[in-house]
């Protein structure tokens, strides 16, 4: 699967062009130059391919009523609104799979869907997309308070957050969070589960997540949820209840006839993470690139690919993928690595997307335009 994305005037991105999205891509850039809408306008399509290819599965297996009625004013989060209400707006989004190239499009207000039309069974991908906002740490809080007032929200990304940390912790009982030496326990079922942290030395007691630092609060639910989908997300369940649940309600269980089982497609999953940083010491930052690498790319279940895009303002995050990418195919160390040919990293600035990896030479992210504000900090010190 190869991902192609070109976005024009919405919002602050003016002309964003990306010919491979790769299943490791980093976001930096200025506040407010973008990198969140960005990632928001992937996740967007990517969920509109989703259910394409979802309602080509049911076409192919007999079932020409689609469940799905794709209205791009129903898809698109309140914040995107007004970007894409822009008559100049226009989105473009490929995928080729086999050799054949399927596009999605954005243009003047509409959805244009004719070109991922007619989606063999082989070319057919079963997809999640997950969101891990950067509000995940009141995610504790949230689930202690929110009972006492039903009507609470706190918008449609947190709710997605939030949603697939409940699926995650429904069966879960133990992770082990080696990067920040703790245990992360489940306790209860439903909404009178209590979560916990427990020191990996014993050094202390467990202690409950709301009352852990700010740092393992956000860690934790993000840590939590890469764990979940590269190893225990069920397809089959998400299966049963994209599909098979609608089957049902509807009475058409009897013209599904399948050529191909829907566990036997190519299954994709795609995390999308807002600052994974946050509240974290730089080792700790280092350490959560490891974990997220190891459970994506090492440890994930083999019947799925995991992608990960992250925006970030982090130098230490950027730097240390160099580390990665350098350990990488040497034999000398049993450190974590990463396949350079699977990273790219984009400084979102003045409306574009500049990739920083080299093309000639050893493969190396050009972190210059992370270091240049130290520099001056250093340069204007030194006058004094």
């Amino acid at each position: 699967m190869k991902e192609y994305i070109n976005i024009q005037n919405v919002g602050p991105l003016k002309d964003i062009e990306i010919e491979d999205i790769k299943p490791l891509t980093i976001l930096i850039g200025e506040s407010g130059s973008g990198k969140s809408t960005l990632m928001k306008i992937i996740v967007l399509m990517r969920y509109i391919y989703k259910m394409l290819n979802i309602r080509w599965y049911l076409k192919n297996s007999g079932v020409n009523r689609s469940p799905f009625k794709l209205t791009i004013k129903d898809l698109i989060s309140d914040d995107l609104i007004t970007y894409l209400n822009n008559k100049d707006a226009h989105i473009c989004y490929k995928v080729i799979i086999n050799g054949h190239k399927y596009v999605v499009e954005y243009n003047n207000g509409d959805l244009i869907t004719n070109g991922a039309s007619n989606i063999p069974n082989e070319d057919l991908l079963f997809m999640k997309e997950s969101w891990i906002a950067e509000s995940r740490s009141i995610i504790p809080m949230w689930k202690a308070k929110s009972a006492a007032n039903k009507k609470a929200e706190l918008g449609f990304y947190f709710h997605e957050t939030l949603t697939d940390f409940e699926r995650a912790t429904e069966n879960m009982r133990d992770i082990s969070l080696d990067f920040i030496g703790m245990d992360f326990h489940v306790e209860g079922q439903n909404g009178k589960r209590k979560y916990y942290l427990i020191p990996q030395d014993h050094s202390y007691g467990p202690i409950e997540l709301k009352h852990a630092s700010s740092g393992m609060q956000t860690v934790t639910p993000l840590a939590t949820l890469v764990h979940f989908f590269a190893r225990d997300y069920s397809f089959k369940e998400a299966g049963r209840r994209s599909i098979l649940g609608y089957l049902y309600e509807q009475d058409r269980l009897s013209s599904y006839r399948p050529e191909m089982e829907i566990l036997d497609l190519c299954k994709h999953i795609h995390i999308h993470i807002e600052e994974p940083e946050l509240s974290l010491f730089p080792d700790a930052q280092c350490s959560l690139i490891d974990f997220i690498v190891k459970e994506a790319f090492e440890k994930r279940k083999s019947d799925r690919e995991l992608g990960v895009m992250m925006a970030t303002h982090s130098p230490y995050i950027v730097n240390y993928l160099n580390l990665l990418m350098r350990r990488n195919g040497n034999d000398k160390t049993e450190d974590i690595s990463v396949n350079p040919d699977i990273v790219e990293v984009y400084d979102v600035v003045e409306g574009h997307a500049v990739p920083l990896k080299t093309i000639d030479g050893p493969p190396l992210i050009d972190t210059r335009i992370l270091a240049d504000p130290i520099s001056r900090i250093y340069s204007e010190y030194n006058r004094y």
